[in-house]
């Protein structure tokens, strides 16, 4: 039985303006998984029940998942009324969701959160067939500050659309020294994802060109054959 994790689920399908790539992936999956998802925005949840009540093997958590190195139980997330329905955008940096609605006031909300290796070790996880991260500005710190010797995770994939240079070399850098490569474009299907799997091809070469390629070009990438 496999384990997949999606970690900033939104409102999987049911979403007015975005199809999300991870939930079309893990229903046409013909093997049998136990899938686990967490959303810090509570209005997803709704949708999230709806979109898996007929799989009795989908777990559904309502909290912020935050770095290894973050120690409060609450955090501030912060939204834009101008992105209703649905709220997408549902960020714990106001400069991140102020960088998508620059001319739009921005809200304020509190939500429980709980360290990503505390959510992996109380769901017994030790071992995931593909782990997806879309947290809206905080995939690499959590990302980075994971210890992945802790845990045996085969496939990852995470939003690197918006990551400086630096933060692609770092994360990049941490991955290959945990035996992760490039394996394509990842769940997210407007190609704002990476996915890094381990595997026997190894593409180091590639791998290592990819903070310095322009999104001209890896918008060309194909997805993971893996996906």
């Amino acid at each position: 039985m496999e384990n997949l994790v999606q970690i900033g689920s939104g409102s999987a399908n049911f979403d007015e303006n975005y199809q999300d790539g991870f939930t079309s992936f893990a229903k046409k999956r013909k093997r049998k998984f136990t899938l686990y998802l967490v959303e810090a925005n509570s209005i997803h949840i709704k949708k999230l029940k709806k979109s898996w009540r007929k799989n009795k093997r989908v777990k559904i958590f309502n909290f912020a998942i935050t770095p290894d190195n973050f120690n409060k139980k609450k955090t501030n997330f912060f939204y834009s009324e101008d992105d209703k329905p649905d709220y997408q955008i549902f960020s714990n940096s106001k400069n991140f969701v102020k960088k998508h609605f620059p001319n739009s006031s921005i809200n304020k909300k509190t939500v429980p959160c709980k360290k990503i290796t505390n959510f992996l070790g109380e769901n017994l996880l030790s071992k995931i067939e593909f782990l997806s991260l879309d947290i809206e500005g905080m995939d690499f710190d959590v990302l980075y500050h994971l210890n992945l010797q802790k845990f045996d995770i085969k496939n990852i994939s995470f939003e690197h659309l918006h990551l400086s240079f630096w933060k692609k070399y770092k994360i990049i850098r941490k991955l290959l020294l945990n035996g992760y490569y490039f394996s394509g474009m990842g769940f997210d299907v407007r190609k704002s994802d990476w996915m890094f799997s381990k595997k026997e091809k190894k593409i180091k070469f590639l791998t290592y060109l990819l903070p310095l390629t322009p999104r001209r070009i890896w918008k060309k990438f194909s997805f993971s054959k893996l996906i």
